[in-house]
């Protein structure tokens, strides 16, 4: 929705041409870069307001805390450096060279590695934050602007202005593993908290697009953002926000449904947004007007669906609600609830089946909406397609039930895959790799429920060490017994390239008949399993 008038907020004055901001873990502070003045504006969040402005080199752009929160880095795009910030006393305390016109930051989640998008070399140079120096430069397509790195440490995406493409990057070998075209003018990059999803902000293309990491693809796009700048996710994964520069304004998306849920406008050339740790503000820079726009995240439930049979955590954001002594759902009470504080309760869903409003009582006697709750049919997996495959992963898996539509990922054993098409009675995913053979089991997580009663099987490579006996007439019939390993999951036999009839005896046993062949001579015996293929060249001799 959108609205029509401008939401209360604060404003804070900051330097000149503002342009990204950063939060540390504990949410005290905002730092913010001021390209123009060649500052830093550091904002009391307990005061909402400038409590220092530290010098910096010439251009400050890109600006990270280290996970600890004791160091910030600043990207000094005019001088090719990076400042570091010791975020205790406020200054700077070392300058990083060897970069070549730095803009966009991250920091590893281990805090081990400061990653640097050099526009002007068109590279991403990785810094040891222990030595603090470059020990690696990887090259990535022209005009990388921003980076991000997923939760686990492995990979890093970089927004690539001038190629129009997003560069992923393996943290291992330092080495770009993928890269995905399709979009206009790329910049802003976030990455989920549980690293499934990155949004990336097409600034030319008015849309947030959705990649999918295990398969590296673009899997949705959210259109009607007039011009996107920045982009931030909140804590527990469930709201996106988006600075519009084309309308002045700033939209907060459900990444569950993909959607825009509220639009703020009265912003003056929004470019960046960074949300607090607990999730209930939001700081955006406005370039326009040289100052920092604080605001309260949208009230509402969050998430608003869950299972028919409750037990749903649902995070309820609002103005006034330290003094609540009772939530109800339609007509149950809650199971139970926690005032956080008074912007935030946490209740757990009652057993009911039909949607509902959320009521707070505050105080004695005075009720108030809060949010809507929709209940859902509990999801059942009926059976999976297909039930086993390859050590390496890589094909489709389809999941069969109902209830499925709000399915948000499939777990094989701890592995989470996000789908890659859902529909109400099927699933679709890229099976994920595995290092040991053998059955997993698959569990099926939606916004109902988390449900499991199938089982995939990953099998390792067949081998042939033997056919017996090994010659028979060209007329074909001959029983033959192959023996080798991996053999349980045959799909097909084929002999000189013809199928063959056979049945699997054990995990190193086939019974085989021959086909008819057109001439005598030596023929290849081949095996296909769901783990793959295995050929013995000749060994069947066609008299």
């Amino acid at each position: 929705m959108e609205r029509t008038e401008s939401l209360t907020m604060e404003e804070i004055r900051v330097g000149h041409a503002p342009i990204k901001a950063a939060v540390t873990p504990d949410g005290r502070y905002v730092y913010v870069s001021n390209f123009g003045s060649s500052s830093l504006s550091v904002i009391d969040t307990t005061t909402r307001s400038v409590i220092t402005t530290i010098e910096v080199t010439n251009g400050p752009w890109g600006v990270e805390v280290a996970p600890d929160g004791l160091r910030a880095y600043v990207a000094c795009f005019g001088t090719d450096s990076v400042a570091v910030i010791d975020t205790a006393t406020h200054t700077v305390t070392d300058t990083l060279t060897g970069l070549n016109k730095p803009i966009g930051l991250a920091v590893s989640p281990d805090g081990s590695r400061l990653y640097v998008a050099s526009r002007g070399g068109s590279r991403v140079d990785v810094i040891s934050t222990a030595s603090e120096t470059v020990i690696a430069s990887v090259p990535v397509g022209t005009g990388p602007r921003n980076v991000a790195v997923t939760p686990d440490g492995t990979e890093v995406y970089v927004t690539e202005e001038g190629a129009n493409s997003v560069a992923v990057i393996d943290t291992a070998t330092h080495t770009v593993t993928a890269t995905l075209s399709g979009f206009l003018l790329p910049r802003g990059v976030a990455v989920a908290p549980d690293g499934q999803r990155v949004y990336v902000t097409d600034y030319g293309g008015n849309s947030l697009d959705v990649i999918d990491t295990a398969t590296h693809s673009v899997v949705d796009k959210i259109t009607g953002l007039p011009i996107p700048y920045g982009v931030a996710i909140s804590h527990d994964g469930l709201l996106a926000y988006v600075a519009r520069d084309g309308d002045d304004s700033l939209s907060a998306i459900d990444l569950v449904s993909n959607e825009i849920i509220d639009t703020v406008p009265g912003f003056h050339a929004p470019s960046w947004p960074v949300i607090t740790p607990d999730d209930l503000e939001v700081y955006v820079v406005n370039n326009g007007n040289e100052t920092v726009s604080v605001l309260p995240t949208p009230s509402g439930a969050y998430p608003d669906t869950g299972p028919m049979s409750g037990g749903t955590p649902v995070d309820i954001i609002g103005e006034g609600l330290g003094n609540t002594t009772a939530v109800r759902f339609g007509c149950q009470p809650a199971a139970s609830f926690t005032v956080v504080n008074d912007q935030e309760i946490v209740a757990i869903s009652p057993r009911l089946a039909t949607d509902v409003k959320i009521d707070a009582t505050l105080g004695q006697d005075t009720t108030r909406t809060v949010g809507r709750f929709y209940y859902l049919p509990d999801s059942v997996l009926s059976r999976i397609s297909p039930t086993s495959g390859p050590l390496s992963g890589g094909g489709t898996l389809t999941v069969f039930g109902h209830g499925l539509i709000t399915t948000t990922s499939v777990r094989f054993g701890d592995v989470a895959v996000t789908p890659s098409f859902v529909l109400d009675d099927r699933v679709t995913v890229t099976v994920p790799p595995a290092t040991t053979a053998g059955p997993v089991p698959i569990t099926l997580v939606t916004r109902s429920n988390s449900y499991g009663r199938a089982t995939f099987t990953y099998v390792a490579s067949p081998s042939i060490t033997s056919v017996s006996p090994s010659t028979g007439p060209t007329a074909g019939g001959t029983p033959i017994l192959i023996e080798g390993t991996e053999l349980a999951f045959t799909q097909s036999v084929t002999i000189g390239g013809v199928a063959a009839s056979f049945g699997s005896v054990s995990d190193t046993r086939i019974v085989a008949v021959t086909p008819p062949a057109a001439a005598p001579g030596p023929a290849d015996v081949t095996v296909t399993t769901t783990g793959g293929t295995a050929t013995a060249p000749g060994a069947f001799l066609y008299t």
